[in-house]
């Protein structure tokens, strides 16, 4: 869609415009009171947001705005599997839904003076050659006072579906060395840097290694402690029942084209998912939503 009949159809004068973004992908601005945020089409991807001063999402200055390659930083959407194609079919990693572009369907002022914006994803030929299911799948963002998204899967079609799914958000630290992870305390984990053996999490997670663990976890908060920053960030998720943390760490920064050397430095991504063993199995006229809400605290 031109940025022409987007801004017709969308915009909301003084909070929410379109423009040509990077790469020349169109591109979201909201601004509120409370909050700014930067939302791409392609992917439905959340790019930016600030929420009081600071800037809650890591994106990194190499990033890549192509179609057909995921932008590393801000929150991709994995849909509908996370990780490696579970087929082994020579699919893309982390599905389809973060590299094809979706379409604005409405957008709105609440009365706090925030603002919602919906886009969705619809199956096509190209889809259903890749994952043969007839789908909706809408991504509504709430900026203001805190963030939501709301992730929504509607089988459209007449046989059950399972997928696996993540908000793969990168969130911005000051200093890795001085950030602490609270409310996994207790819980299993698969350490994916050790073949996936099981281990429990003893304590608050301190970062000091390449990390990738996939936590069970169904409920109460995550919280990132940033000293650095000298704020928290309060994670708290709907329709979930994993937990995914990942630190590339040095040695994968330097293998990543679109990553710097010390990105790992400046971010830790803290996963809404269903993956691992939670598969999403979805009937016929059935949805599924995986919601995360965001606050940051000083």
């Amino acid at each position: 869609m031109e940025i022409e009949t987007l801004n017709a159809l969308h915009s909301l004068a003084g909070t929410l415009t379109f423009r040509e973004g990077p790469g020349g992908l169109p591109i979201a601005l909201i601004t509120t009171p409370d909050a700014t945020a930067a939302i791409s089409p392609y992917g439905a991807h959340l790019l930016s947001c600030t929420l009081g001063s600071q800037e809650l999402l890591f994106l990194s200055q190499k990033a890549i705005f192509n179609q057909g390659t995921p932008i590393r930083g801000g929150v991709p959407i994995c849909w509908p599997w996370f990780g490696p194609d579970p087929q082994q079919r020579g699919r893309s990693d982390h599905g389809l839904a973060r590299t094809r572009m979706w379409n604005v369907v409405s957008s709105a002022l609440i009365p706090d003076g925030g603002c919602i914006l919906t886009l969705e994803l619809t199956d096509t030929p190209e889809t259903y050659a890749l994952w043969p299911h007839r789908f909706r799948l809408t991504l509504t963002l709430t900026v203001g006072k805190t963030l939501s998204m709301e992730l929504t899967t509607h089988n459209l079609g007449d046989i059950p579906m399972e997928l696996t799914q993540a908000l793969h958000t990168y969130f911005a630290v000051g200093d890795i060395s001085q950030t602490v992870i609270t409310g996994l305390e207790g819980y299993t984990y698969a350490d994916k840097t050790d073949g996936g053996t099981e281990k429990i999490q003893s304590g608050p997670l301190c970062i000091d290694a390449e990390t990738d663990r996939i936590y069970p976890f169904d409920g109460g908060d995550i919280i990132i402690h940033d000293e650095s920053l000298k704020r928290t960030i309060r994670i708290t998720c709907e329709g979930s029942k994993t937990a995914v943390v990942w630190n590339p760490w040095s040695r994968v920064c330097e293998e990543k084209n679109d990553l710097s050397a010390d990105d790992y430095k400046k971010m830790v991504c803290i996963e809404t998912a269903n993956t691992g063993d939670e598969i999403i199995t979805l009937l016929p006229a059935k949805s599924h939503r995986l919601r995360a809400l965001y606050v940051v605290e000083r």
